[in-house]
């Protein structure tokens, strides 16, 4: 979505994102050509290498002490202090650049912790993005506290980047004043990716009808057969349908797996290893790559199932076991996909915490899944309840215990 600002009105005109980088173009030269070359945009920063976004002059808060709280900065009553913070959309800004300069040495704290010391008369310039990723959190406040009193020579804005061999934007200071945006190859990939998946799902579909309404089936996945229908009902996980569901679920979970890796959610500590500045082209790869993981975690799953299940006296069930597991997977995993586009469609600036929002059902899903695969085995075998309930610890739950606490 492009956004234009305009004073003093102050009103906000959306348009409809068709095609971002021509838009853009098109808006600046429609620009330049109603409203004449007659002021340059503001520039900033190092060498006046960043297009000023936004200055913070206007928005210091001071601590109370008498309220307990953060109060609006007016220079008649707080002249005199030296601490003042700021409230930092890091999500929203995520692709520009914050920038700071003063003639005084100041402090830099970030959510009540020491990060550095900052020179005087030096720019220091830190990435909204790195901000994200490091401390996880839609927005962080931010304190400058110096022995020196005043904010008059404190210096912050949010910069843009100017790219190499481009030109200020130029425009009428009394009407518009455009606020470049950097494409973000997270939403092409947000999109590109939906819709391979949607492609997917229609492929098995069409290609495997009667397996496709037996793995999304919710009665199917309820019902236990008897012991004479096990083996007509679930086949080797290795045939080319089964395997064609398994690879769709690992798709699946690396699309969802990008979703809240990029939204600042560190899954087992992975951020490390993927670039700072992804491409679409990088992203896809590392989608690709994860997906791949998670098929050969499946795998994995499979032949210790196998090893365990000779060991309990459960390898005649293990096949259904396996297949419970991935169709509940499937079904669950599904929709929580279905549910995360349409928040993040439907509320694309909104600062969810996915990490505390996906655990609980998350839970609740891995808990009912266990209870699901204790009766369906239970009915199946004459094994005592207590070998039955070590196989599944062993099998279902210590793995989900390990990995919750890794994940997080």
């Amino acid at each position: 979505m492009v956004r234009f600002r305009t004073f003093p009105c102050q009103r906000t005109v959306y348009v409809k994102p068709v095609g971002r980088k021509l838009l853009h173009r098109l808006h600046c030269f429609l620009i330049f050509f109603f409203f004449g070359l007659t002021a340059a945009a503001q520039t900033t920063g190092p060498g006046n290498g960043y297009f000023l976004v936004h200055d913070f002059r206007d928005d210091w808060n001071v601590y109370d002490e008498d309220l307990k709280s953060y109060i609006p900065y007016i220079r008649e009553l707080h002249q005199d202090y030296r601490s003042y913070s700021l409230l930092l959309d890091v999500e929203k800004n995520r692709h520009y650049y914050l920038l700071y300069k003063s003639d005084q040495e100041n402090f830099l704290f970030i959510n009540g912790a020491l990060q550095k010391k900052l020179p005087a008369n030096e720019w220091v310039v830190m990435r909204f993005d790195s901000l994200f990723k490091a401390y996880h959190q839609h927005r962080v406040l931010l304190t400058l506290y110096g022995n020196q009193s005043g904010i008059e020579k404190k210096n912050l804005y949010i910069g843009h980047k100017v790219a190499t061999g481009q030109k200020p934007i130029v425009v009428s200071e009394s009407f518009l004043q455009a606020r470049p945006r950097e494409d973000s190859p997270f939403d092409d990939f947000y999109a590109l990716g939906a819709l391979l998946l949607l492609a997917m799902y229609v492929f098995l579909y069409q290609a495997f009808n009667k397996g496709f309404a037996r793995y999304f089936s919710i009665r199917d996945l309820l019902t236990i057969p008897t012991r004479e229908g096990v083996g007509a009902l679930t086949r080797s996980p290795f045939e080319l349908s089964n395997l064609s569901f398994i690879l769709l679920l690992s798709f699946l979970l690396s699309y969802l797996y990008q979703l809240v890796r990029y939204r600042g959610v560190d899954l087992f500590g992975t951020q490390g290893f993927f670039q700072e500045e992804e491409s679409l082209g990088m992203l896809f790869l590392s989608f690709f790559i994860v997906a791949v993981v998670f098929l050969a975690g499946f795998i994995l799953k499979y032949v210790i199932l196998n090893t365990l299940g000779q060991i309990y006296r459960f390898d005649r069930l293990v096949n259904i076991h396996y297949f419970k597991a991935i169709q509940a997977s499937a079904l669950f995993y599904t929709v929580l996909g279905l549910v995360m586009i349409m928040m993040m469609t439907t509320f694309p600036v909104a600062t969810f915490r996915w990490d505390a929002i996906l655990f609980i059902p998350v839970t609740l899903f891995y808990l009912a899944r266990l209870l699901l695969l204790y009766f369906s085995i239970n009915k199946l075998s004459d094994a005592k309840n207590l070998y039955l309930f070590s196989y599944l610890c062993i099998v279902e739950l210590v793995p989900f215990i390990i990995g919750v606490k890794f994940a997080l």
